[in-house]
């Protein structure tokens, strides 16, 4: 098939009109296997639950997190992630999801959580429109902050590729994805965790999903006291063992357990130190927490 007729024949199917009325009677009657539903997307909102009553809308552009949310609720996207992070949600009073993205974790943890302050931040600028979108939909009650976040409060070099429309792996790591030729430094402004939460009137957090790209050593370093202090939970990106041993450096020593989540294996593994991710994700959190979720 030429790219031509490709183009043609996705031009056309755009223009199909209902699909989202269509899919939602589809996938009520019978499950869709994902080779096929991976060709099944539309535009337009929808809902997502969350559990006995709680529940999510978001918008769908197309892409595959929202089809995946779309088709297969919380057994979609990164499951085993999303699985523990509702869990910890259900004690958590002030969440932070850094490198938010459209939003997934905020929403989560606002549904199921509706009293606790839940702070999402997104560097690109395109994409924190989106996530804007999706929290007024449910109520503008997550505080959306358009600003990375790293060791430094002011502005920061983030490298972009803003030649794509949407974006779910960027950095201000400049190492990373380096052997593209799309990437392009952009300035973006830039808190650490203190100084966000200080801007909320805030001087702890609970639980913290932290997804940036391995920047994640350096939004540790902005973390002041916390770790020491309060020792919140994390949900957090180990992309490669340089970065894990970084990470560890801050939380040796104090108390946390650690399990590898590959996103598929429940429950995931406990392991003695921290290392590359069997998917993307660790969880690091205190024994008391990891029971109270039943690991």
């Amino acid at each position: 098939m030429t790219s031509s007729t490709k183009r043609l024949l996705k031009r056309a199917y755009e223009a199909v009109p209902f699909k989202r009325p269509l899919f939602q009677a589809v996938r009520s009657v019978l499950p869709v296997p994902e080779p096929v539903f991976r060709h099944l997307h539309f535009k337009g909102p929808f809902t997502v639950k969350v559990g006995t009553g709680a529940s999510f809308r978001m918008m769908h552009h197309g892409y595959v997190i929202e089809n995946e949310l779309f088709w297969r609720g919380l057994e979609g996207w990164e499951k085993v992630s999303l699985e523990l992070w509702a869990r910890l949600c259900r004690n958590a009073d002030t969440v932070l999801d850094i490198g938010a993205n459209t939003g997934v974790y905020a929403l989560i943890a606002q549904a199921i959580r509706p009293q606790a302050t839940v702070i999402a931040v997104e560097p690109v600028r395109r994409v924190y429109e989106k996530l804007l979108t999706n929290t007024r939909m449910n109520g503008d009650r997550i505080q959306a902050v358009y600003a990375a976040v790293s060791d430094h409060t002011g502005t920061a070099t983030l490298y972009d590729l803003p030649d794509s429309e949407h974006v779910l792996s960027v950095s201000l790591d400049p190492a990373w994805n380096k052997e593209s030729t799309r990437l392009r430094p952009v300035e973006v402004p830039c808190t650490t965790v203190m100084d966000l939460l200080g801007a909320h009137g805030l001087t702890k957090a609970d639980l913290l999903k932290i997804d940036v790209e391995t920047h994640e050593p350096a939004v540790l370093d902005g973390c002041g006291t916390l770790l020491r202090e309060h020792r919140p939970t994390l949900l957090i990106e180990l992309l490669n063992d340089e970065v894990a041993q970084r990470v560890s450096a801050h939380i040796d020593g104090l108390g946390y357990e650690y399990y590898n989540i590959d996103d598929v294996t429940w429950p995931p593994q406990r392991v003695s130190a921290l290392g590359r991710s069997g998917h993307f994700n660790f969880l690091i959190c205190q024994p008391q927490v990891a029971r109270s979720i039943g690991l």
